[in-house]
């Protein structure tokens, strides 16, 4: 039977989904092994590669591969020479490198503005891991041929050609994301040689064979989520991704340059990156922490999302008044933006109980992802909510969410819905119609129903929050 494979390199777990024309046929899940050198974090690419093959053999076995695509996480790049790795690429959130962004931000900011970058300067970006790498004598940069984010490193590998997704080439902070092409007087700046980077290419382009099985370009991996949505049901939506970190994401074409921005559409950030095709552009915004915050929390009560425990705090949560009993903000939330390090909870009372604690934190992620929606919407228009991601299984989470947003949530009958859209980019690039019809029938959206009193609620929490994060942060800029 022919198959479609997509492969999703995500921070915490790869899964490898089998598509036939029955719709999702098989899910693998295997570990995204990471270590740590000198409190550096790596992502183990020999590891995962191994698993990755190991699993491609397995399904071959049973299916007639003709087509595969991978995506991964964004940051993270691999020094590649001779067809190897030179070095194991930094893990995307690692904060090694904000000594370099320190060092070389103005020069970054003259080089690289909105205008030409669609972001702010983040000291996360790929720019900054290949000087990292270089500093440190990881690598030595003359020896590189060429860097590759961890979805073109698979494809190299299998394939022998190096090829970066316009998606993936954004979050390197190195290409102009109008014309298209590498920031040449960036990467001059830098001694980077546009050799040294690749060809640029969108989203389900062919990269080459491996055993006469055509492989095809993914990119960023929430951005390939919403490549397979839109390629199913169209643009008209906006996408809420929402696994470690979160992406909310709107796809649009130009019309009159009404994307060419001098600065951020948001007070603390927004972005505007490369989408599928010509003229095309994505509109976003994303939380550093956010099913990771839920994570930590659980950590801080000796829990896990598998806990017993976990599902009884979320059904005394469902019975509590819903008030945020202290308030949060985070690095690179939309809140404070990048003006501040790690994350911090305000005004706990010293008897919050773990109840308190948990519904404060979902409040505070219902409360970012309205701000986000809201401006998209202040530039797009009102479009319906599609979610996606592992949080959609945590019922009381979501409910809190679509009262939040004051609307119906809309979720796909798979959560793997990034390697969904990886498979997607493979039977797109073979032009499959057929499967992708066979798809759109057998794919259907649920719906989350918030409660009308329970919108009235959040209303005035989201009306009283804003207020209260208006003190906070007047009181952070008096200090």
């Amino acid at each position: 039977m022919n198959a479609y494979v997509g492969i999703d390199v995500g921070t915490t777990n790869t899964k490898i989904l089998v598509i036939t024309k029955k719709g999702i046929d098989k899910i693998y899940k295997l570990q995204t092994v990471k270590k740590k050198i000198d409190d550096v974090e790596f992502f183990d690419v020999d590891s995962i590669e191994k698993a990755v093959r190991k699993t491609l053999k397995t399904i071959r076995k049973s299916y007639r591969i003709v087509g595969i695509a991978c995506t991964s996480v964004g940051e993270s790049v691999v020094p590649v020479a001779s067809g190897k790795k030179l070095h194991d690429p930094i893990v995307w959130y690692d904060t090694c490198t904000k000594f370099l962004y320190e060092e070389y931000h103005d020069l970054v900011n003259r080089l690289a503005p909105y205008r030409i970058s669609g972001s702010r300067d983040i000291y996360y970006y790929s720019l900054y891991k290949i000087l990292y790498m270089q500093r440190k004598d990881l690598v030595d940069l003359h020896e590189v041929e060429c860097w590759l984010p961890i979805s073109s490193y698979i494809a190299y590998r299998l394939t022998g050609n190096a090829v970066w997704d316009m998606t993936q080439a954004y979050r390197s902070h190195m290409v102009d994301i109008h014309r298209r092409c590498w920031n040449e007087e960036l990467l001059k700046a830098f001694n980077i040689r546009i050799e040294q980077l690749g060809k640029l290419d969108y989203t389900s382009s062919f990269v080459g064979y491996h055993d006469d099985i055509p492989i095809f370009l993914a990119g960023h991996d929430h951005l390939t989520g919403t490549f397979g949505l839109i390629s199913l049901f169209g643009s008209e939506l906006i996408y809420d991704s929402m696994g470690t970190a979160s992406y909310t994401v709107a796809v649009a074409t130009e019309k009159t340059n009404e994307f060419h921005m001098e600065g951020p559409f948001m007070k603390t950030g927004g972005n505007v990156g490369i989408a599928f095709q010509d003229r095309q552009y994505y509109l976003a915004s994303g939380m550093r922490f956010y099913g990771k915050l839920i994570e930590m929390t659980l950590k801080l009560f000796g829990l896990k999302f598998s806990s017993k425990r976990f599902e009884e705090l979320n059904e005394s949560i469902s019975q509590t008044p819903t008030d945020p009993a202290f308030y949060i903000y985070a690095n690179g939330d939309n809140i404070v933006g990048e003006d501040i390090d790690g994350i911090n909870f305000v005004q706990i009372p010293p008897d919050c109980s773990q109840e308190q604690m948990l519904q404060s934190v979902y409040l505070y992620l219902c409360y970012t992802s309205r701000i986000t929606v809201e401006n998209l919407r202040r530039l797009l228009g009102k479009l319906p909510i599609v979610v996606g991601g592992a949080l959609v299984q945590n019922q009381v989470f979501m409910k809190y969410k679509a009262s939040m947003l004051g609307e119906p949530l809309y979720y796909l009958n798979t959560t793997e819905l990034t390697a969904l859209g990886a498979a997607i980019a493979a039977i797109t690039g073979v032009k499959d119609e057929e499967t992708l019809n066979s798809l759109r029938e057998k794919i259907t959206f649920q719906r989350i129903e918030p409660h009308p009193q329970d919108v009235l609620r959040m209303n005035e929490l989201y009306e009283r929050m804003t207020e209260q994060y208006e003190k906070i942060l007047q009181r952070r800029g008096g200090q």
